[in-house]
This record gives C-alpha cells, sequence and structure tokens, in this order.
C-alpha cells in the first residue's frame, strides 16, 4: 500500500510502503495543553517587545516622528503574517507553521537585542517587524482550538488563558535578563524575548501532528460574516495598541522609572489574559457578538480614559480596562466567526489581518493618547 504524498510531508519518497511516520500530519486531535504552553511562550516574547520597543524607539530614533517606528513594526509584521500563518498551516501543516513563527521570533529578538547593543535604529525596526511576525502566528493558536471543540469561544479563551502564567512572570524574568547584561539597558530583555521563541519553538516541534485542513476542500463562501465580529474586533485592538505604545513613554514624562514601566505593561498583558480564565466556562454560555460589543466598548472607554489623563495611576487604569476589554473582545470575536459559518482560511486570515491592521493604525496613533 503506497503513502499518499504531498508539500511538506516528511517521509522518504522512495519508501512507498510506509505509512506516514509520527512527524507527519496523521488524523490526531491537537493537545490542548501544547497549543495553550506554546501560546504562553509567544505571550512572554510579545510582553517584552510591547515594553522593549517603544522604549527603543523613544532612545534610537534619529528624530521624534520615528519613536513609533520600532512599535509600529511589531504590528505590521502580525499583519503581514496573518495570510502565511493560516495558508501555511493547511499546506504544510500545524508543527511546520506554528515553527516557522516561532524561528521569526528568535530571529527578531536577536536582532533587536544586536540593534540596542549597537543603538541601530533600522535593526530595532526589523527586529520589530520580525517580533510580530512571529506574534501573527502564534495567535493562530486560538483558531486551532477553536476549530476542534464544540465551544469554539471557550476554547479560545483557555488558549489565551496560557497568557497569564507569562505576564506574572515576565518582570522577575526581565528584572534577572537585564541584570545580566547591565549596564546595556534592554538589552536582557530582548535577548529574554529571543529565549522564549525557542521555547516556543521546542513546544512547535513537539505539537501533536493534525490534518490537513478540510477548509481547503470546501467552497470559500461569503465573506459577509466576517464584516461585523471583525469590526469589533477591530475597534478593540486599535485601542490596546494606541495605548500599549503609547503608555510607557508616557508613563517615564509622568515620573514612573524606566524599571517600573515593565510592571505596568506587565499588569496591562496580566489583564489582557486573565479574563479569559473565567471566560473559559462564560464564554459556553453567553453569545459571541454579546462578548465581543461588551469587550469593544470596554476598549473605547479606556481610550477616551487615557487620552484624558496625565497621571501614572490613571494611565495605569487605562491600561488595565483596555486589557481586559480586548481578552473579552477576541474570545468573543472568535467565537462570532464560527457561529456564523466564517471558519474558511481565507477568512481567518482576513480577519486577523484586519486586526493588525487596526492595532498597526493604533500604534501609528499612540502620539494622541
Amino acid at each position: 500500500m503506497s503513502a499518499p504524498l504531498r508539500a511538506g510531508m516528511l517521509i522518504c519518497a522512495c519508501d512507498g510502503a510506509a505509512a506516514p511516520p509520527a512527524n507527519d500530519n496523521a488524523r490526531r486531535p491537537a493537545g490542548r495543553f501544547a497549543l495553550t504552553a506554546g501560546f504562553a511562550f509567544a505571550v512572554l516574547a510579545q510582553t517584552i517587545a510591547a515594553t522593549v520597543l517603544p522604549l527603543a524607539g523613544t532612545l534610537l530614533a534619529p528624530e521624534g516622528a520615528l519613536v513609533t517606528w520600532p512599535f509600529a513594526a511589531l504590528m505590521l509584521g502580525a499583519a503581514l503574517a496573518s495570510f502565511p500563518a493560516s495558508f501555511l498551516r493547511d499546506a504544510f501543516g500545524r508543527r511546520a507553521g506554528f515553527a516557522l513563527g516561532a524561528s521569526l521570533g528568535i530571529a527578531g529578538g536577536a536582532l533587536l537585542a544586536l540593534g540596542l547593543l549597537n543603538r541601530q535604529f533600522a535593526f530595532a525596526c526589523i527586529g520589530g517587524l520580525w517580533l510580530g511576525m512571529a506574534q501573527g502566528f502564534s495567535f493562530f493558536y486560538r483558531h486551532e482550538a477553536a476549530a476542534t471543540s464544540g465551544a469554539p469561544g471557550a476554547a479560545a479563551a483557555g488558549v489565551l488563558a496560557g497568557g497569564v502564567l507569562a505576564a506574572l512572570a515576565g518582570p522577575a524574568l526581565v528584572q534577572a535578563a537585564e541584570a545580566l547584561v547591565a549596564p546595556y539597558f534592554l538589552v536582557g530583555a530582548a535577548a529574554l524575548a529571543a529565549l522564549a521563541h525557542v521555547a516556543s519553538l521546542g513546544v512547535a516541534v513537539r505539537l501533536a501532528p493534525d490534518p490537513v485542513s478540510e477548509a481547503a476542500a470546501q467552497p470559500g463562501g461569503s465573506l459577509r460574516p466576517l464584516l461585523w465580529p471583525t469590526a469589533a474586533g477591530a475597534l478593540a485592538w486599535f485601542a490596546m495598541s494606541a495605548l500599549m505604545a503609547g503608555s510607557p513613554a508616557k508613563l517615564v514624562a509622568c515620573g514612573v522609572g524606566e524599571g517600573a514601566v515593565f510592571g505596568f505593561v506587565a499588569l496591562h498583558v496580566l489583564a489582557m489574559y486573565g479574563p479569559a480564565v473565567p471566560l473559559m466556562w462564560i464564554a459556553g454560555r453567553v453569545p459571541g457578538p454579546v462578548l465581543a460589543l461588551a469587550g469593544g466598548s470596554l476598549c473605547a472607554a479606556a481610550l477616551a480614559l487615557g487620552a484624558a489623563t496625565q497621571t501614572g495611576p490613571g494611565l495605569g487604569a487605562a491600561l488595565l480596562l483596555s486589557g481586559a476589554g480586548w481578552c473579552i473582545a477576541t474570545v468573543g470575536t472568535t467565537a462570532w466567526l464560527r457561529e456564523a459559518g466564517a471558519s474558511g482560511r481565507l477568512a481567518l486570515a482576513l480577519h486577523d489581518g484586519v486586526l493588525f491592521c487596526a492595532a498597526l493604525a493604533g500604534a501609528q496613533a499612540a502620539g494622541l493618547v
């Protein structure tokens, strides 16, 4: 009996009698714990990058208008990765797709560290771009979980909950990394982001194999179900990005120490993923549109608060509110997509692409917040 061959299949083509080996896409379900762990390591890198890149822009930008570019590059990279992340998963499998994303994160963190060490603004921007591409791949962990569950919102929340551990461990790990390379500011944190993606890569290559997506063989269908879930999600991502990009420099201007800024951003990230824990139960009982609209409303309120305040506590409250709203909206829109029937790879790629473009726009508007 000959084994079927396809692109990306890790099997010796000369051995036609062999069954597909364990490292290819066989029909076994994804391990939920592995998806959560892989996402948690990616969130650790995201937490670090979201803090380092705005400060790197402040330190290295040759002129004031370019200060937000490193963080904007993070969001641009995530948007650019949306389509490859969706289509490579179907062509080559879950393992290859997530491993590629983690590899980009390793390279991005290393290049960011090199740019900070040598005070090269261009290196910081390119490193941010590659870290963003890794982020774009990692956010498909939630779609992967939702696709194999009868309660897609709860499954997506379960994956997002892995970010809680990353947010809790992030500040202590950053302090230790910075102490190791002192007096080089931010270099240790950037190197830690690369190491976090090394751990994510280790998880990715050990993921349970998966079947090639059935979506590839089905008609594409209408993209109309994308409209409202994507619009609600875009609002949340815009607000989250604007506050995350603008707050570090604003906190320093308020008299908050540069080291304490990591704590503020870590609290924001904790708020981004903490609500996912109760949402694992709530999302199975509340419709996706309700969650998405509730989360979007919280993000809009946070954006207004962040623009109105000039104090550390006020900015901290805005960061917490936007983080919680972002989590609720992301879980809600992921469930809403499935409930509306938008589950093909093109639909998911378009959805995530618009979300990251909204985040990119938020990063560019950070100076107005």
